[in-house]
């Protein structure tokens, strides 16, 4: 399978590059960065056969899947542009700058017969794999996502949100199924988000709520979630606690000894694989354009919510 990548920054030098040339039976054909000097460097030093700033070129290879792995801001063209000249499309989160212009690229992929998926990876790192196996179907009466870093870094609720937050919004309609937006309080320090929290309703009663901070000591993740009987702890992604009411079960302890890849406990590894299939097979991605669209419309109701 020939793919060609959109964008060469510092996401795709930790993830995509690396996994993208060493994956079985899948060529990179081309690479696109809008700097020339990024481009050069990221040729020469992953042997890229061919490297533009242009990516009018890249379809000149005729690839059958484009990964869209540049700023968000710039996800919308790029989609459209492959989708329309029927290539299949990969996107990062998030999939565009409005939920208004990600259902547009989900007709648009609809009218082509494309596949667009989008790379929200923690729905397919193992320990949350695993967890949503162990939920099934049973109702959630409370739910707890949270994300703390240091330092703030955006003065919009709406940007900090899109762009570092959305993953924590995501997991929680993975996990809890169609929400509705409560309410949302947000602080700041020197004019930047420090911290968050929104809260909303599960349907058919209980409470999913995200937390994050801009002022902790240092990058963590968890999730928490109880109901019918069962309590998740997610320590993002090392382990979980599994408690149920005469015994409990600890995921990961094994993950020193058995070598397990990191971008295969976060993810990555499962939603590309999972992306190829779907090239291969036409089967609706997981993590779809409608999908991506329906995070962000709640994202903006939650933004709407915050006082």
């Amino acid at each position: 399978m020939r793919v060609v990548i959109i964008g060469a920054g510092g996401i795709a030098e930790k993830a995509y590059f690396p996994m993208l040339t060493s994956w079985p039976y899948l060529e990179v054909a081309g690479v696109y960065s809008r700097t020339e000097e990024t481009v050069r460097e990221a040729g020469k030093k992953w042997e890229f056969d061919f490297t533009s700033t242009k990516a009018e070129d890249l379809l000149e290879l005729k690839p059958d899947a484009a990964f869209i792995i540049s700023s968000t801001g710039s996800h919308y063209r790029f989609c459209k542009l492959f989708l329309e000249n029927g290539v299949d499309v990969y996107s990062e989160k998030s999939l565009t700058e409005t939920s208004k212009e990600s259902f547009e690229l989900a007709r648009i992929a609809e009218k082509h017969k494309r596949i667009l998926a989008v790379g929200f990876n923690r729905r397919y790192a193992l320990l949350c794999e695993r967890a949503k196996e162990l939920i099934g179907n049973r109702r959630i009466q409370f739910a707890l996502f949270q994300k703390h870093r240091p330092e703030p870094s955006h003065e919009t609720l709406f940007q900090y949100y899109l762009d570092d937050t959305i993953h924590q919004i995501d997991l929680a309609r993975f996990f809890c199924g169609s929400l509705d937006a409560r309410s949302t309080i947000c602080d700041r320090v020197d004019e930047k988000i420090s911290g968050a929290l929104s809260i909303m309703d599960i349907p058919g009663g209980g409470r999913a709520v995200v937390a994050v901070t801009r002022t902790a000591g240092a990058w963590q993740e968890t999730v928490d979630i109880h109901g019918s009987g069962i309590s998740l702890h997610i320590d993002m992604f090392r382990q979980m606690i599994v408690k149920n009411k005469d015994h409990e079960i600890i995921y990961g302890t094994d993950r020193a000894g058995n070598w397990t890849d990191d971008l295969k406990e976060r993810g990555f590894q499962g939603e590309i694989a999972h992306f190829l299939e779907c090239v291969s097979t036409r089967r609706n991605p997981l993590t779809n354009a409608v999908e991506a669209a329906e995070t962000q419309e709640l994202l903006e109701a939650l933004v709407e919510k915050a006082e």
